[in-house]
């Protein structure tokens, strides 16, 4: 009899469904309804090098993540349609700051887990009611879809771990909640390998054991999974099969912020110093809501090509007046222009990032700003 797990708390959970190859549809809208696979090349020939993600066309081709590119063609041969890309972390890095922006917006306690993942604790938002909290994780997957383009797939749930199996429930752009008094029906006839922090060696061993559904590991006997896979192990296997989960949701401070806008159009000189005034606006006010300064400064823009690069200094003193990111950015995209990297080319899309963040020496009151379109 698997136990029902309790909780005061509902955690959110959002996982952004198929993030890099996501991006790049969002980015070249052609590519969509075709199988995209996202490649980090090693550059000693066109195939050498690794798959690293792929959309879920591709993968209904048995395309997965680590198999050699080279492989992943022959799969592809004949699907005429086939795209592959080469990994652009900038982009997706800056495409996940606006998402994560858009969850900090308003919501008390946000953890980003990953490039592509984040949990919230949104107990007091829905006074511990799960049908407040469905309203609000669709009002937060329409945010989202407006503003970047992306769908996502969100669980909610009394914990952490239940929270992301649920979002791992229904994919792409779903939406599982699951109250305490769901839990058990969730879990039991679950398979043993669905339960986080179980992986391909623990299952075989596990299904020796008889043990194959998740059920099957919550009423095991708790000394021989001690036994067989450790003290700490083996009890906290158990615990996670029951739904057991204590582990909060922690802010954790943002690395970086940045905006991305689409220009009004393509610029081949430095026309648009005033587009970008609204962006180190709300930058700066992000930095001083967060008591923070910056020691670096960069531009982000996105070429004719459909290419995004990057330019970055490094300034004296930490700032967050909006003032010195907008005379830094305007410098480092005056030298852009100047350069032999943009003859016979476009700019269609610009941003700024400020990274190097410190604790700053004060916290200006009266800076927050309104949250506006972040891809623009």
């Amino acid at each position: 009899m698997l136990p029902q797990a309790t909780s005061e708390k509902i955690v959110l959970s959002i996982d952004i469904d198929y993030f890099f190859a996501q991006c790049e549809e969002v980015r070249t809208p052609e590519l969509v309804g075709r199988p995209i696979v996202i490649c980090v090349y090693s550059g000693r020939t066109d195939e050498s090098g690794v798959v690293s993600t792929a959309n879920y066309i591709a993968r209904g081709f048995g395309i997965k993540s680590g198999i050699p590119i080279a492989n992943a063609k022959r799969i592809l041969k004949n699907v005429l349609q086939a795209v592959f890309l080469p990994l652009d972390l900038d982009y997706y890095e800056a495409v996940s700051d606006g998402v994560m922006q858009i969850l900090r917006s308003g919501h008390p306690v946000v953890e980003k887990v990953s490039i592509d993942e984040a949990f919230l604790d949104i107990t007091s938002e829905c006074s511990r009611d799960y049908e407040t909290a469905r309203g609000l994780a669709n009002r937060i997957k329409l945010e989202i879809k407006e503003r970047t383009s992306l769908t996502c797939s969100l669980g909610i749930a009394p914990n952490k771990l239940l929270a992301k199996m649920a979002s791992d429930s229904h994919k792409p752009d779903g939406l599982t909640v699951l109250p305490p008094d769901k839990v058990k029906t969730f879990l039991e006839n679950m398979p043993v390998r669905k339960l986080i922090g179980v992986g391909p060696k623990i299952e075989t061993k596990m299904n020796s054991l008889g043990i194959n559904t998740i059920g099957d590991l919550a009423s095991f006997d708790e000394s021989k999974l001690s036994s067989e896979f450790g003290k700490n192990m083996g009890p906290r296997l158990k615990l996670l099969a029951q739904g057991i989960d204590e582990e909060p949701v922690k802010e954790r401070s943002a690395e970086q912020y940045s905006r991305i806008i689409t220009l009004k159009a393509d610029a081949d000189s430095f026309s648009f110093r005033e587009e970008l005034k609204p962006l180190t606006e709300d930058l700066s006010s992000r930095l001083k809501d967060a008591g923070r300064k910056c020691r670096t400064i960069g531009i982000i823009y996105i070429t004719s090509t459909i290419r995004l690069r990057n330019r970055s200094r490094t300034i004296d003193r930490p700032t967050y007046s909006s003032g010195e990111i907008l005379c830094h950015a305007s410098s480092l995209f005056e030298e852009l222009f100047a350069s032999k990297e943009m003859v016979n080319l476009k700019i269609r899309r610009v941003g700024i990032r400020v990274s190097g963040l410190s604790s700053g020496d004060e916290r200006e009151p009266g800076s927050s700003g309104q949250l506006s379109d972040y891809f623009g």
